[in-house]
């Protein structure tokens, strides 16, 4: 006799990115894209699947609220709609030491790692304890602000095809396709860092006794000028960038 293949009770990526979809990719109770997975329709204990129409997209809170049987499967399906025109939130990984990873580059101490036509797209801010904020402005092809994020706040436009916000907020993708947006952020600390980023820490003088977080941004964006940040070098205006370290300058990258 064969076995049954057991089902993770983690849905598929498609369908996790059609459900966030659906909601406008904030829960449709608060508006967080800190987003899980309800199965209400049957429950996951009546029935293990990944059948949308029997699942909705909630914030951590709302998701046990819905688990303890708060909402009918009516009041559910009613939810399963885009009840607002943005989703924000905020990253809490603030350290006095964070280095910035793009494409292969590494900046720290920067307050600017890149700026387009004096606009500063991807930049450091100090809070008031002095720990490094990233800050960011990210615009599509006709140079409408489609994502900004200021001093770790961050607010994204929902006419996209994807906000991806795990309940860690370690980690957030912005994608779209219409806008010529493909971006991604991540957070580790000092535990996470391999070797090679273990190294560039020691690089840049930082005690190894000393708190230390990389952000990491890949992706790309088409304005002000087209730039691609990918693993291993960031491409924009005709050149290449990669391996460079940059420490203690007002801007790392500057075009125009």
């Amino acid at each position: 006799m064969s076995e049954v293949k057991s089902i993770s009770r983690t849905p598929p990526a498609e369908v996790r990115r059609r459900l966030r979809a659906e909601v406008g990719f904030g829960c449709p109770m608060c508006g967080s894209p800190h987003l899980e997975y309800h199965h209400f329709n049957p429950t996951w204990a009546e029935q293990k699947h990944h059948d949308q129409q029997g699942m909705i997209a909630l914030c951590a809170v709302h998701h046990a609220a819905a688990d303890s049987g708060a909402f009918t499967n009516d009041q559910l399906l009613s939810l399963k709609q885009a009840n607002h025109a943005s989703v924000q939130s905020s990253f809490q990984w603030r350290r006095k030491h964070t280095v910035l990873a793009c494409g292969g580059n590494y900046a720290y101490r920067c307050g600017s790692m890149l700026r387009v036509g004096g606009i500063d797209v991807v930049y450091f801010e100090k809070d008031d304890s002095e720990c490094d904020t990233l800050s960011l402005n990210i615009y599509d092809i006709c140079m409408n602000r489609i994502f900004a994020m200021r001093m770790n706040d961050w607010m994204a436009r929902i006419n996209v095809d994807d906000i991806e916000a795990p309940p860690s907020a370690r980690t957030l993708v912005f994608k779209s396709a219409i806008h010529q947006v493909d971006i991604r952020i991540e957070f580790k600390d000092r535990r996470m860092l391999n070797p090679d980023e273990q190294a560039i820490s020691a690089e840049f003088g930082i005690p190894t006794e000393e708190n230390v977080v990389f952000c990491f941004f890949t992706g790309k964006m088409p304005a002000p000028v087209p730039v691609k940040f990918n693993e291993r070098n960031i491409k924009f205006g005709g050149m290449t960038l990669e391996g460079s370290r940059m420490a203690g300058c007002g801007v790392g990258i500057q075009v125009g």
